[in-house]
């Protein structure tokens, strides 16, 4: 069943399981504090609750439900009995029947121009384009415009910004992180750098490599 759960049908976020229990009868005069666990479906249940209650505490029943990972909306809660996969389907059921996502406003077209986009909000820009259901000719021209900066990005990045260099500037920079401290100069905390001894008889190279000479010639560091 879970791979034909759809997307949150409210902001498009990952689904979930969720577990609580419930209380299933209590006592004409009740002496246990129920608003702690929940009981019936109008009082809200505590998400995770599983622990097991002793036995002077009111009987409960397992329940579950499936829930937004990003905005938190549920189904309600189905009690799963002896049957986990069974009360799991009806749960998956009346999540799938949630098709109501929100239209996609003016303003959160606005808000992703004004991003660095790069191919990395490509399911972001496809599921706004998704939600879009009238003003398509302003926003029509305003997609295309995302969709050719995602694909620029790509051949940006593939052609021109080789992954290694900066795969191994950022080796180095952790390096440097890991041997700094804090300091205290004059009643200020400060972070303080380690004095790196550069590389003798490098002088004709470039700034850059020079620096980066002299950090990858550090001892190791603990990484532990």
């Amino acid at each position: 069943m879970t791979d034909e759960l759809f997307p949150c049908a409210h902001c498009g976020g990952n689904w979930a399981f969720g577990w609580s229990q419930r209380v299933i009868g209590r006592p004409s005069k009740p002496k246990f504090d129920f608003s702690q666990i929940g009981t019936g479906a109008g009082r809200a249940l505590i998400m995770g609750d599983t622990a097991s209650r002793p036995p002077e505490d009111p009987p409960t029943e397992n329940v579950c439900c499936i829930v937004c990972e990003d905005c938190g909306m549920q189904t309600p809660w189905i009690p799963i009995g002896d049957n986990k996969n069974a009360a799991l389907d009806k749960a998956g059921e009346i999540w799938n029947q949630r098709l109501n996502r929100p239209a996609a406003t003016e303003g959160d077209v606005l808000d992703l121009i004004r991003k660095e986009i790069t191919p990395v909000d490509a399911p972001y820009v496809l599921d706004l384009l998704a939600r879009t259901t009238d003003g398509w000719e302003k926003r029509g021209p305003i997609f295309a415009m995302l969709a050719q900066k995602i694909v620029d990005g790509k051949i940006t990045m593939r052609d021109f910004w080789p992954i290694d260099p900066v795969l191994i500037d950022a080796a180095r920079y952790r390096t440097l992180q890991q041997l700094a401290k804090f300091v205290y100069i004059d009643g200020v905390a400060s972070v303080q750098f380690p004095r790196i001894l550069a590389t003798g008889g490098e002088e004709e190279r470039s700034f850059e490599d020079r620096v980066g000479a002299a950090v990858d010639d550090l001892p190791e560091r603990s990484r532990w």
